[in-house]
């Protein structure tokens, strides 16, 4: 276990603390006295300082994935985009053979599959540093898989686009208030339309669009999320490719079926997007199903994850 000197424990901070649960691993670089960095030590989170950051600081970035017995659907995709996004707000990447030892290690004594977050931030962030950053650290938490997606989505669109939207990061604020405005209106969530008026995606997943021959994705800024990635590969594999095109709330009228994805939920039906209604066309589900089905499970280590 890493030791660090302890903050002094504000009562909030200090019961939060507490309730982390020991599946949460973070890992810091320690670096030895030459440039190169020595070997990474693991520990749980132990003070106060190293909660207020993810507390306090809205900077980091993150992925999700469900891990089962047998490994990660898209797990390398997943390692790239905690690095690629590290180095766009960090400067400096995350070593993904690490991060696949730190998920190994986390899940194990965890019912599988399980719901498991890598967040990739740097503590007690310098601000007056903010342009030459130290190398971020990762957690890992460990949570059980609750799928939360209704049958069929009913979305309501709003004028609204994500910060950096290339990149999974932990900005959630905007995403949440959408949410929740959407859900007070009576809907399941909100469908993201920019200022120009083209679609983008959701508040948490990215939609596709089905004509009755093609899947058409929007072209406006959008997380490229790995779910979708993983669809379009399998529905290649299955003869049926996409297109991508600038798609905006009029042109909806000319889809017969929708749909929404990410990786926790899977491919969801969309029901309706404001008041334009589409099929639930189960043989559209099922290829979808069998597009996601068609990436195989990657291992996190060689032999067995155990439970």
């Amino acid at each position: 276990m890493v030791h660090r000197s302890a903050a002094p424990a504000l009562p909030w901070a200090r019961r939060l603390l507490d309730q982390i649960p020991e599946s949460v691993v973070w890992n810091q670089p320690q670096h030895s006295s030459g440039c190169s960095a020595g070997p990474i030590t693991t520990g749980t989170i132990t003070t106060v300082t190293d909660l207020e950051t993810l507390a306090y600081v809205n900077y980091g970035n993150f992925t999700a994935m469900p891990v089962c017995p047998a490994g990660v659907r898209g797990l390398g995709l997943h390692l790239e985009r905690l690095d690629r996004d590290a180095r766009i707000l960090f400067g400096h990447g995350v070593d993904g053979d690490e991060v696949r030892a730190r998920i190994h290690a986390a899940v194990q004594g965890h019912e599988l599959p399980a719901n498991v977050r890598v967040t990739v931030f740097v503590p007690n962030l310098p601000v007056d540093r903010i342009d030459d950053l130290p190398e971020p650290e990762f957690l890992v938490r460990v949570r059980p898989l609750v799928p939360s997606r209704p049958a069929a989505a009913r979305l309501r669109s709003t004028r609204y686009a994500r910060d950096l939207p290339q990149v999974k990061h932990v900005g959630t604020f905007g995403l949440f208030h959408q949410y929740r405005l959407a859900r007070q209106a009576g809907y399941d969530d909100a469908l993201f339309v920019s200022a120009d008026g083209r679609i983008s995606e959701s508040t948490v997943s990215n939609v596709g669009f089905y004509d009755g021959s093609r899947i058409v994705l929007p072209a406006a800024p959008a997380l490229p999320g790995i779910e979708m990635r993983l669809l379009t590969d399998g529905l290649r594999r299955h003869g049926v490719d996409h297109e991508t095109w600038d798609l905006r709330l009029p042109d909806l009228s000319g889809f017969r079926s929708a749909f929404m994805t990410n990786v926790i939920n899977g491919a969801t039906p969309i029901a309706a997007i404001d008041d334009v209604r589409f099929d639930l066309d189960p043989a559209l589900v099922e290829l979808l199903e069998a597009a996601h089905l068609s990436n195989p499970l990657e291992p996190l280590v060689n032999g067995d994850l155990g439970r």
